[in-house]
């Protein structure tokens, strides 16, 4: 399989991206990571209920602090063993989110919004950091978050997404193409500027510039045809 340069390389046409091209191979690098946040923000945006796609998870969690930073939080499970279950499997509950301000009262046994271990809540603070009540005290009563990843890898390693990968992880596989798009588009982008200043020949200008609109358009239109259709208006108008 085609490592991410060589699509890149492909669908402009402009040559082999190396350390000393415009643009360059760290460029490139920063074009994926920049099109995977594009493309996961435009996907929810279209259609919400994708959001579970690029779903990431902390891992059980053992004191409050989670930071997942800044991105979105899809849903929090505590667990609800209170003395542990007999066959060791671990219960876990949906935990409801409430307003910051209520952290003081699910806490408080006399109040009618106190959170247990069979109704645990969460709320998220001023710095985007999540705490869950009833308050996590030991290995056996953590949590875990779930929400949209943000911090772009490749799936074989776990690393940082760069030019050299095939894949990438907490991301549909038939999203990845629209990723080697965004980052052809960049670069081309890159490479009409750096001709621009240097005033290249108008022919090779033209061709990149026509290149550029139609991977625009079908970057574009991927993200329309997820759109729910529009309601249309009955012929004549109202009446």
């Amino acid at each position: 399989m085609a490592d991410f340069r060589e699509q890149v390389e492909g669908l402009t046409g402009v040559g082999t991206i190396t350390s000393g091209t415009n643009p360059s191979l760290n460029e490139l690098s920063q074009f994926l990571k920049d099109g995977v946040l594009d493309v996961t923000r435009r996907c929810i945006q279209a259609k919400p209920q994708e959001a579970i796609n690029f779903q990431r998870e902390s891992g059980t969690q053992n004191s409050n602090g989670f930071h997942p930073k800044g991105a979105q939080i899809l849903s929090v499970l505590r667990e609800a063993n209170a003395d542990g279950d007999s066959d060791g499997s671990t219960a876990w509950r949906n935990c409801r989110k409430v307003p910051a301000h209520m952290q003081s009262r699910v806490v408080d046994t006399d109040s009618l919004h106190f959170a247990s271990i069979y109704n645990p809540v969460y709320t998220i603070d001023d710095n985007n950091t999540v705490f869950v009540y009833p308050t996590p005290d030991s290995t056996n009563d953590g949590y875990n978050v779930f929400y949209v990843n943000n911090v772009p890898t490749d799936e074989t390693g776990s690393a940082a997404l760069a030019h050299d990968d095939v894949d990438i992880k907490y991301f549909p596989a038939d999203k990845v193409y629209l990723v080697s798009i965004y980052a052809a588009i960049k670069s081309l982008e890159a490479k009409m500027a750096e001709f621009a200043i240097d005033e290249e020949d108008t022919e090779l200008v033209q061709a990149i510039s026509a290149n550029l609109n139609s991977l625009k358009q079908q970057y574009e239109g991927a993200f329309a045809s997820m759109a729910p259709p529009q309601p249309q208006q009955a012929a004549g108008g109202r009446r």
